[in-house]
């Protein structure tokens, strides 16, 4: 502290110099006057701080040298007037028969250099209890003296109080080094069991949280939000992807179906059109003997047959919304990062643009799958190189890592 007041009064004594300077003309020199000025008010408040609690650190420190002798001299009479009583002890349990008389003679029932020890023994107590009086009471008075000394003009901001607090909040750190490694433990899991990805995705955010509170207030290092802020970007693109494969997936058996649909209808038309035609003629005739209940006829028959070639076409629209998803193999979903549902949904999307080639729709659906597949792919081959690199990074170069992180540590906000 002694060296701290010494700096700040040198620098406060620079900042006061080059306020009074003379030799600089100018807006700016005005600014930077008063500038200097106001910073050298500052650090001269600081070096009042610094040297007034130096100086009842150093008086504390003397009188506790003084108070931790005389609790080692009671330790050292306690100890030898403990030794004292268990030797005479021990004695007087081997003692003749005539030094008891002797001593019943003398007029003594006790060993005067066992009392005298046993009072050495309490007196040794009462200095101890003494000096740690002492001690509870020069304590709270320095105590007093250095809380009257910072409570001065030199006030801590609120930002400047959060920014303490959060320094002293080791659990935080702690927090945030336990929800990594369940980000990666639980992101490992994902790849077998998706629907564990969103409890990545909200560990990941814990620490970015905890990162960005401690990078802020100069307590932590920009460059692991950097890293968190990636990961979570990632994370959302690898989501979002796969949020439209499905939808892709949905529109693909949308439109199949409805080509499916019109396939079917167009064939059974076909089939019977013979008949559709012959019915619709029958229903048009008049007069040579036609009567109205042979029309009647004839159209329930044309109506019928265009039922049938409806209800063809709903069956085989049916047939394909209703089509179970197909099977992958053990490559496919490897390709799709573990995610089985992924894989089946693209899969799905190749089928129906395999079975109606000529659909641009289910093409330009195949074609955007592929791309939203590749960027799953990517998205999680990124994240998990920028996990193992940042976990294992330390090691490999000789904690040269985390001293590049350390120079990327700058707080928010202004230090008064």
């Amino acid at each position: 502290m002694k060296k701290i007041a010494e700096y700040l009064r040198t620098q406060a004594e620079a900042l006061t110099a080059m306020a009074d300077a003379d030799n600089l003309k100018g807006k700016y020199a005005d600014e930077l006057a008063e500038n200097a000025r106001g910073l050298g008010r500052k650090l001269d408040l600081a070096e009042d701080r610094y040297r007034e609690v130096k100086g009842h650190l150093s008086n504390w420190a003397d009188e506790l040298e003084d108070l931790q002798k005389r609790a080692d001299k009671a330790l050292r009479d306690a100890q030898e007037a403990q030794r004292t009583i268990e030797s005479r002890s021990n004695s007087d349990d081997h003692s003749s028969d005539d030094k008891k008389k002797k001593d019943e003679k003398n007029g003594s029932d006790e060993d005067p250099i066992l009392k005298q020890a046993k009072e050495d023994l309490a007196e040794a107590h009462k200095l101890l209890n003494s000096a740690e009086g002492s001690y509870q009471e020069r304590s709270d008075h320095f105590a007093r003296k250095i809380r009257s000394s910072i409570n001065d003009d030199m006030k801590d901001s609120w930002w400047n109080n959060i920014k303490g607090w959060v320094a002293d909040a080791d659990w935080l750190g702690d927090i945030a080094d336990w929800a990594s490694w369940a980000a990666t433990v639980v992101g490992a899991v994902a790849i077998f069991f998706p629907a564990l990805g969103v409890i990545a995705l909200a560990l990941t955010a814990v620490v970015a949280t905890i990162h960005i509170a401690q990078a802020v207030t100069g307590n932590g290092s920009w460059f692991d939000v950097v890293m968190d802020l990636g990961a979570l970007k990632l994370a959302r693109n690898g989501m979002k992807a796969a949020k439209a494969i499905k939808a892709l997936q949905q529109n693909s058996r949308k439109a199949a179906s409805g080509l499916a649909k019109e396939g079917s209808t167009a064939r059974a038309a076909q089939a019977n059109a013979g008949a559709r035609k012959t019915a619709a003629r029958a229903e048009r005739k008049r007069g040579g003997g036609t009567s109205r209940g042979n029309r009647e006829r004839a159209r329930a028959r044309r109506l019928r047959l265009e039922g049938e070639n409806r209800a063809a076409g709903k069956r085989a629209a049916d047939e394909v919304r209703d089509a179970d998803m197909p099977q992958i193999t053990a490559n496919d979903k490897v390709r799709s990062i573990g995610d089985e549902n992924l894989a089946k949904q693209i899969k799905d999307i190749n089928k129906w643009r395999d079975t109606y080639p000529n659909s641009t729709e289910l093409a330009s659906n195949a074609s955007q799958a592929q791309r939203h597949a590749d960027a799953v792919r990517g998205s999680w081959t990124v994240a998990t190189g920028l996990d193992v690199a940042d976990k294992g990074a330390d090691s490999m170069t000789d904690d040269g890592y985390s001293r590049m992180k350390d120079r990327m540590i700058a707080p928010v906000g202004s230090q008064w």
